[in-house]
């Protein structure tokens, strides 16, 4: 739609600038559809059309009024040269929003969604799920551990294993799923269109991360809380209580465990696996 409409401002900047007398030209205004382009069109090529088909249509314009060959070369590489400044400094522009745009969306240490990123995804979900209906599942994550093994090992350490459960999550879930670290070592998972069969991923993620940290020389385990919602909740605020509760309750339970609630299937809980890990 931009490109399209770029194009329509090039061609109604040339009619505009084909009737003008030879003194009064507005050709200097092609910089503006071209701007446009290169900052709002994701393609490289489509700005590059747009600067040669702007260049082309100058050289058009000047060859067809009365001018003299020095004044047609300067008056079209002139023109030319300020083009392409334009297109490289809206491009330099873009890359240096979207890269903005990514840093604040983004956990700097994990590479995961950061909270605010996160929690505008599950507002989304909620939403969606009032308007059509359907089903999802939210669980949340909590290192076992993770303070002693920064005590014990510094901060480095900790670091360390809040990366490799950031891998392991984005191995053993899907694509839709949405991933965020919302707290110091604190993981969330929003699961669209999923209940009680998620049971079976969020058990292997406590064997990996387990087995991964563990190997790393960084051992953490992960007790984690899972609510499956087949109506809305009033408030991302609510979901995020309703499984937390049952992350603590995993806590309490003796952690390096899974504890999943539903209305319709009650509550199913994993005992601890560490060991037969370990070993």
């Amino acid at each position: 739609m931009v490109f399209a409409l770029a194009a329509a401002s090039v061609l109604a900047i040339y009619a505009v600038d084909s009737v003008l007398p030879a003194d009064v030209r507005i050709h200097g205004m092609y910089v503006f559809p071209l701007a446009i382009v290169a900052r709002y069109c994701a393609p490289l090529w489509q700005s590059i059309a747009v600067l040669l088909i702007t260049t082309a249509l100058q050289i058009i314009a000047f060859s067809t009024q009365p001018v003299s060959t020095p004044s047609l070369v300067s008056d079209v590489i002139a023109p030319l040269g300020a083009s392409v400044l334009i297109l490289g400094l809206a491009r330099a522009w873009r890359q240096s929003y979207l890269r903005a745009l990514h840093l604040a969306a983004v956990d700097p240490l994990t590479g995961l969604g950061n909270r605010r990123a996160w929690f505008e995804q599950l507002e989304s979900q909620i939403r969606r799920q009032r308007r059509y209906g359907g089903i999802f599942s939210l669980a949340l994550l909590d290192l076992d551990g993770f303070k002693a093994l920064n005590d014990s090992q510094g901060h480095g350490a900790g670091d360390e294993a809040l990366r490799l459960v950031a891998e392991v999550l984005r191995a053993r879930t899907r694509q839709c799923d949405s991933l965020g670290r919302i707290g110091g070592d604190e993981f969330a998972i929003l699961m669209p269109d999923t209940d009680e069969e998620c049971s079976g991923m969020l058990h292997e993620l406590c064997f990996g991360i387990a087995r991964r940290t563990a190997d790393a020389g960084c051992a953490v385990t992960s007790s984690i809380g899972c609510r499956t919602f087949r109506s809305p909740p009033e408030s991302t605020a609510e979901a995020l209580q309703q499984a937390d509760a049952i992350m603590y309750e995993a806590k309490v339970h003796g952690k390096n465990r899974l504890l999943l609630r539903e209305a319709n299937i009650g509550q199913q809980s994993f005992a601890e696996a560490r060991n037969a890990l370990i070993d």
